[in-house]
C-alpha cells in the first residue's frame, strides 16, 4: 500500500515539474486504456481463483449488507442531527430573514 502511495506521489510531483512538456497531452490519452487492462487483468485473476468463485455469493452478501448498514446509519445521523438543529435560522440573503434597517457607511475618502 505505500509503495502505490509513493508511487502517485511520485507521478504527481513529476507531473507538476513537467508541466507543459508535449508528450504528456499524449500520455493522457493513454490513461484510460491502461485502466481498461488494469481492470480487465482484475478480472481474469479473480475469474481465474477458484476459492474465490466458490465464496462469491457469500462475499457478495456481506458487502451488500455492509452497504445496507452504512446508509442506514448516515439516514440515521442525518435524521438525529435534524432534530437538533430544527430551528436552523435561514442563511442571510434567502429573502426569508426579517427585514432591518442597514447601517450605511460613506465609502473611505468620501464626505
Amino acid at each position: 500500500m505505500f509503495i502505490a502511495m509513493g508511487l502517485m506521489l511520485l507521478g504527481i510531483l513529476l507531473g507538476r515539474l513537467l508541466r507543459g512538456q508535449r508528450w504528456l497531452g499524449a500520455l493522457s490519452r493513454c490513461i484510460t486504456p491502461a485502466i481498461m487492462l488494469l481492470l480487465f487483468s482484475l478480472g481474469v485473476a479473480v475469474g481465474g481463483n477458484e476459492e474465490l468463485m466458490r465464496n462469491l455469493p457469500l462475499l457478495g452478501g456481506k458487502a451488500l449488507l455492509l452497504t445496507l448498514a452504512g446508509v442506514a446509519g448516515s439516514l440515521a445521523c442525518v435524521a438525529v442531527i435534524r432534530r437538533w438543529f430544527r430551528d436552523f435560522p435561514p442563511p442571510p440573503g434567502t429573502g426569508n430573514s426579517p427585514k432591518t434597517p442597514v447601517d450605511v457607511q460613506p465609502p473611505h475618502g468620501g464626505g
